[in-house]
């Protein structure tokens, strides 16, 4: 399975770096750039295939990919006076080929020409040369035995094309990204449909949870204990209600009537730890769940606090203030009305001795709302009926996608004003693996929702005002466009090039965090 994640990953990564560059491959096309070459994957070349102007290629390391144009990089000629090269030509005596490397065996009865003169570059579409010799515009450079390139003159360069047509050339890759989260959002929306809001029937019940072999499928629920019960709003508002763990619940199936008790299933991502199912109103803890990739998930409660799976809470000290835990429904109270970030310790039985957990920092409720998530919450493990409708299912998908963007931002606002997350807790590829497990073992449609939330997040990234990112090229085309003068392509260059290698870098520190935890997870 180890494998099959690794290759899901792969071609995930793949679908949305090819459509995030596919998007300035577009643009650069329309405006008449040299796209020298379009690759997935950074690092030495395994596979190579030339297709009218473009390599298209895959190389070794699959962290990215690039869209190679001409002029995008302020760089020296190709050739310069006092270099050698060996020239062919074609049948009007127009050069086709510079063959760069004189000692090449393939070129062997060609003569050495010593460049005199040369332009390449053919401001507003001057004669290409090299000495006495035109050179067509679309001639070729031989690097090496596999290595060529299409000479790029100046009306083939990024550098020489309009600000509207650069502009659109830099965004084209996040908006592809854009485009592609939202065609997966709406999609996974037509295929699960929207909760029938109006009805108290069961559409589906999670295996292995509190209802699992207790409701089925087409169930109408119409009582919960005191509550009566019409609309699955309804059922949230009884299950929260209730103040006990158990829950008698009425349904009719087939016109009669049955009344089942259902022990409801807690979770405090506060705390990081749930309930453990038949455990009754005795609170035996889950803080470490089977991961689906390397491992385990072990939460603070575990890593931190030092508490496992099975181990009984007694009380917890908040603030200096010891709270007494007889039930699953006080620790609820307790969390939802009085935890919010800080210290907690934890004081919890185990194989009937009495130990206190190590003091461990738990989560702000606005660090976990800015990621979606509630401090804690109680369910029985059904959900609705759903139905497909078109313009409800439209307005989901826009749900989704604005979520996850809004997610992002938050998050990285967190980054910037809260103590609560810095640069260590953010993930890399070794958590984006992770993810494409659990996203996958979750089905088709929430590997749907995976694709569309990485396609935000590298839109999103992308857009940041940072040099070496399509952002910091889209500020400098900016300010070009409010000052009519460009900025210095070299300097422009120098600064992407540094600014790209603090990222690496950064990238560099993000993987071996990264590294860290599965080493964690794994003891």
């Amino acid at each position: 399975m180890v494998v099959l994640y690794i290759l899901l990953f792969i071609l995930i990564l793949g679908l949305v770096v090819c459509f995030h560059e596919f998007g300035h491959f577009f643009f650069a096309r329309k405006a008449g750039i040299l796209v020298n070459e379009f690759a997935f994957g950074m690092g030495p070349k395994l596979w190579s295939k030339k297709k009218g102007e473009t390599y298209y290629s895959i190389r070794a390391f699959p962290i990215g990919g690039f869209c190679a144009m001409a002029g995008e990089e302020a760089s020296n000629p190709p050739i310069k006076e006092n270099d050698e090269v060996k020239l062919v030509f074609n049948p009007e005596g127009k050069v086709t080929k510079i063959i760069l490397k004189t000692d090449d065996p393939r070129f062997k009865d060609l003569p050495v020409t010593k460049v005199e003169k040369a332009d390449l570059f053919g401001k507003d579409m001057a004669p290409l040369y090299i000495n006495e010799f035109e050179v067509l515009r679309d001639a070729t450079l031989v690097i090496s035995k596999k290595d060529e390139m299409q000479i790029a003159p100046e009306e083939r360069n990024f550098s020489s094309k309009t600000v509207w047509q650069r502009l659109l050339v830099s965004f084209g890759g996040p908006l592809n990204n854009i485009i592609l989260a939202l065609v997966v959002f709406m999609v996974m929306s037509f295929i699960v449909g929207v909760a029938k809001s109006d009805s108290s029937v069961v559409g589906a019940v999670t295996e292995d949870s509190p209802s699992y072999s207790l409701l089925e499928e087409g169930d109408e629920i119409t009582n919960i204990g005191d509550y009566s019960i019409s609309t699955f709003e309804d059922i949230s508002l009884a299950i929260y209600g209730t103040e006990d763990r158990t829950l008698p619940i009425t349904f009719l199936r087939d016109g009669e009537s049955f009344t089942v008790n259902i022990e409801a299933y807690y979770a405090f991502n506060s705390l990081g730890i749930s309930s453990e199912d038949g455990s009754g109103e005795v609170v035996s803890i889950i803080c470490e769940t089977d991961a689906a990739l390397g491992g385990t998930n072990k939460t603070k409660a575990y890593q931190d606090g030092g508490l496992r799976n099975g181990d009984i809470i007694t009380g917890i000290i908040y603030n200096g203030v010891t709270y007494e835990i007889n039930s699953w429904d006080e620790l609820y109270r307790l969390v939802t009305d009085t935890i919010d970030g800080g210290n907690v310790t934890i004081l919890y039985e185990r194989d009937s001795e009495s130990l206190t957990s190590n003091p461990y920092e738990v989560y702000s409720n606005e660090l976990l709302s800015s990621q979606g998530y509630s401090s804690a919450y109680k369910q029985i493990g059904i959900s609705a009926e759903r139905t497909i409708k078109f313009f409800p299912c439209l307005l989901n998908g826009l749900k989704y996608f604005w979520s996850s963007a809004t997610i992002i931002f938050s998050t990285l606002g967190l980054l910037l004003t809260s103590k609560e997350v810095g640069v260590s807790d953010l993930g890399g590829f070794i958590t984006i693996l992770n993810q494409t497990a659990t996203y996958a073992s979750g089905g088709f449609t929430s590997l749907l929702y995976f694709i569309g939330l990485l396609s935000v997040n590298l839109a999103i990234i992308n857009l940041l005002p940072i040099p070496a990112l399509d952002g910091g090229r889209i500020l400098f085309i900016l300010v070009e466009g409010v000052t009519h003068k460009k900025v210095n392509p070299k300097v422009e260059t120098i600064i992407e090039n540094i600014v790209f290698w603090l990222l690496m870098a950064f990238i560099g520190y993000v993987l071996i965090q990264d590294v860290f935890r599965l080493i964690i997870q794994l003891q």
